[in-house]
């Protein structure tokens, strides 16, 4: 049923109507910068509950509303609240802090309606690296990090500042990770799932180079 969701995401990057190449990003580079929260899902929600984001991205625009590009985001998910759990996992007491680092290519796809206001959808997959931080004293601690892959979709809507480019946008994201079942992996750990999944939700602020 997720997958579907992001299946959904991907076919309509292949739907969108043209805009004219005035208009459009053909030949223009996006960056972008998203701060913003995660809502976990189901047993990851249990795990962890909710958490915050921070994601860097860049686009480069092939036509007037089609483009490629990539993102690195951190999905901080913070401590585990499940105390047992973590002892079991552990042998100790102490919580777990858990990061997911994605890094995933993208298609994008951009289309203006009025004067400011543009409304994009995104889809794409790349690596999800995921690290456990495990206090092991006062001054240290151990991690342990473990990778997999991951498929999202998203979309957003965007409000052009100023002509020179700058804008303000508000994102949000599905992602679906396959954290598979290895014991040492602390998304399984802590979930007893070979694939998670959770929301992101973020502003940020985007920047076009070249000429509209």
């Amino acid at each position: 049923m997720k997958i579907r969701t992001v299946i959904t995401a991907c076919l309509a990057l292949l739907i969108l109507p043209g805009v004219s190449a005035a208009q459009g990003i053909k030949g223009r580079e996006i960056f972008g910068v998203r701060f913003g929260g995660i809502a976990s899902t189901m047993e990851l929600d249990d795990a962890f509950g909710r958490g915050s984001e921070l994601e860097l991205y860049f686009v480069e625009g092939l036509t007037s509303w089609f483009g490629i590009g990539a993102s690195l985001s951190g999905h901080d998910f913070g401590n585990a609240k499940d105390k047992d759990r973590t002892i079991e996992w552990t042998g100790l007491a102490d919580p777990v802090d858990v990061m997911v680092l994605s890094m995933t290519l993208t298609l994008y796809g951009r289309h203006p309606f009025g004067r400011r206001w543009s409304a994009a959808v995104e889809s794409g997959g790349g690596l999800y690296t995921t690290t456990a931080s495990i206090p092991t004293g006062i001054y240290y601690e151990g991690r342990i990090t473990k990778n997999a892959l991951g498929l999202f979709g998203g979309a957003g809507i965007s409000y052009r500042l100023l002509d020179s480019g700058l804008a303000i946008d508000l994102a949000g994201k599905f992602h679906y990770v396959f954290s598979g079942s290895d014991g040492r992996q602390a998304l399984y750990a802590f979930t007893d799932r070979e694939a998670v999944h959770f929301y992101q939700i973020t502003l940020g602020v985007t920047i076009f180079t070249g000429k509209r």
